[in-house]
């Protein structure tokens, strides 16, 4: 981890903690929660949050795969309600690179979560992160992994990465990675 990471007893939430990290993937610091883990865990999920950048993107293919599922959620939201919204030279369609959604997507909050059935060794990274669209700062949306398994993209619900039914519901643009 780099020098810009922290990481301390949450003050505002029992049992957790609270913590920094600096994403080369977003080019800025972000604040995260890590609930039900140690500081084993909340380290190792940091880590594997910061090694994830532009240029390796297609090294963590199901991460890949939640961000092309939140270009639909874009692509949906901007044909169902893109006249209300001033988006400047902001466009974005199927064609579009991920890398420019990336551009448009402000980290507001990143949670870790632990599985409490798995040890702090045993249980694999898992976050939830909650996303504002620079175009439009109050369309907050969202993606949820655990491991290797997509588990949400779509409008912000605040979801659990652990919460596998939401795999299967139809507003979930993760549904089918």
């Amino acid at each position: 981890m780099n020098d810009n990471y922290s990481l301390c007893e949450s003050r505002a939430y029992f049992g957790c903690l609270d913590g920094r990290l600096r994403s080369p993937l977003f080019g800025r610091e972000i604040a995260f929660l890590a609930k039900g883990s140690e500081e084993l865990y909340a380290r190792r999920c940091a880590e594997y949050f910061e090694g994830i950048t532009a240029d390796n993107l297609g090294e963590y293919p199901v991460i890949e795969a939640l961000f092309g599922a939140l270009g639909e959620y874009v692509i949906d939201l901007l044909d169902e309600r893109g006249e209300e919204f001033e988006l400047g030279d902001f466009a974005y369609d199927e064609d579009s690179p991920i890398t420019d959604l990336l551009k448009a997507l402000v980290p507001v909050g990143l949670t870790f979560e632990r599985f409490s059935y798995l040890s702090e060794e045993e249980c694999p990274p898992a976050f939830s992160l909650k996303l504002s669209f620079a175009p439009v700062p109050d369309e907050l949306m969202e993606i949820a992994v655990h491991g290797d398994v997509a588990v949400y993209a779509g409008e912000f619900q605040g979801v659990s990465p652990w919460n596998d039914k939401l795999r299967k519901k139809k507003w979930n643009y993760a549904r089918n990675i």
